[in-house]
């Protein structure tokens, strides 16, 4: 049977790239209605996207003063469009660090009823220094730590989503049993994290164990990702590096029992359209000249874990600053930053402009066939089971995609012309 893409809108309210609030391709002051992410969202599933997924951030964006990038909570504005869309999956992103795991087992399984089967949780460990003290404490953990207690985190949320039974819900009127609470059991976790006694207080959900998305690129956010993830989102810039990273990971998954394709690995692309090369560059470059390099600064500061870099030269080869992030600091992101900088020789200026346009994700600057053509040949070569989308600016970005990439996908065989299931793990498996 012949590989079906998979893909995913990373939906943030006007797009991700620094400053583009002030383009003319967005709408300012509409970010936070319902009405607008509705429109966010059923536009995804006009084009049958797998999911919606929405990230989280637990600080204010440090460029606020020029970069309109707020964070609503995912789980509640998930909830709202579980009544305003019907058949596309609904990821959001919830920290194992600044969370409990009864109450995200509770609000997941909560969505996945609402929305009739679609909810998907996004397994984060934060890696922004500047959370721990809206969380009342003053540092955040090491990275190794914030894995080991994110792995028995999620090991206690799924625990909790099994503690019912499919059946235990036998609502018998003549005989007045409600439940039958020989199938309701309780978790009983006893762990150097957590204490957990169980069981949830609503039924088992539609899907029962929700899939799960998780993109760390770290040793320990791979072998977490394996043992699992359903998807497994990646910043990758070339398709050799891309393919060796999902071929360990495919290795990684059958290690932990399981199968290969169990896992669908997704890098993102920021596309940027044209109906010539030309005009695709020159939108290219008109949302760059939105681009503030002081706010990027700030963004690239806090990803390499609050290290200062004021004092560098803007117009200087960027230096190797590996050995100096602080050990609470995320490592796949700042890698990829500092690798890509090394490799193509940038300064500064242009790792600022690369940063500011996609977050560090690979653009594709071109016409729908180019691509198209692109994710082609990054699928069929293994390097990709998909791609999550992350349009530089929205409605804009998503709307090219959906009406100029995706019919183009479709009649090469590649993707979906409507959806085959109701459910997200359906999606997944179609």
């Amino acid at each position: 049977m012949s590989r079906s893409m998979h893909l995913a809108v990373f939906a943030q309210a006007m797009g991700v790239s620094q400053g583009v609030w002030r383009s003319p391709r967005t709408v300012p002051g509409a970010e936070q209605s319902l009405a607008h992410w509705t429109h966010l969202a059923q536009t995804a599933e006009a084009g049958c996207f797998d999911a919606f997924f929405v990230a989280d951030a637990l600080t204010l964006s440090p460029g606020i003063a020029s970069d309109a990038t707020l964070r609503p909570d995912p789980v509640a504005l998930l909830s709202a469009l579980a009544a305003t869309t019907s058949r596309i999956g609904l990821i959001g992103t919830s920290s194992t660090t600044y969370n409990d795991p009864f109450t995200v087992a509770r609000q997941f399984a909560t969505l996945d009823h609402l929305s009739g089967g679609r909810a998907g949780w996004n397994v984060v460990t934060t890696a922004i220094a500047a959370a721990a003290e809206n969380y009342g404490t003053d540092t955040l953990p090491d990275h190794a730590d914030r894995y080991a207690r994110g792995e028995e985190f999620v090991d206690v949320v799924l625990g909790l989503w099994d503690c019912w039974e499919p059946d235990a819900v036998v609502a018998d009127r003549d005989s007045g049993v409600y439940a039958d609470t020989d199938r309701i059991r309780p978790l009983d976790h006893r762990g150097q994290h957590f204490q957990v006694r169980g069981p949830l207080t609503i039924p088992r959900s539609p899907q029962g164990r929700l899939p799960l998305a998780q993109a760390g690129s770290s040793g320990p956010g791979m072998q977490l990702g394996a043992r699992v993830a359903d998807l497994v989102f990646t910043t990758q810039v070339d398709p050799d590096a891309s393919l060796a990273f999902a071929d360990e990971m495919r290795a990684l998954a059958v290690a932990a029992g399981r199968r290969a394709e169990d896992v669908k690995v997704l890098p993102g692309v920021t596309p940027i359209l044209g109906r010539t090369r030309a005009e695709a560059r020159e939108l290219a470059a008109e949302l760059g000249s939105y681009v503030s390099e002081q706010s990027t600064l700030q963004f690239m500061t806090a990803s390499f874990g609050g290290l200062d870099l004021s004092g560098l030269d803007l117009d200087a080869p960027f230096p190797d600053l590996r050995d100096q992030l602080p050990t609470h600091a995320g490592v796949s992101r700042p890698a990829l930053f500092i690798r890509t900088a090394l490799e193509e020789g940038l300064t500064l200026r242009q790792l600022l402009q690369r940063i500011g346009l996609s977050i560090g994700h690979r653009s594709l600057v071109g016409t729908p066939d180019d691509v198209a053509d692109d994710l082609q040949r990054w699928f069929e070569a293994g390097a990709a089971d998909g791609f999550i989308v992350i349009p530089a600016d929205m409605p804009g970005g998503l709307t090219d995609f959906v009406e100029e990439v995706v019919p183009r996908l479709q009649r090469r065989g590649l993707f979906r012309e409507r959806y085959a299931g109701a459910t997200l793990r359906e999606h997944l498996t179609d």
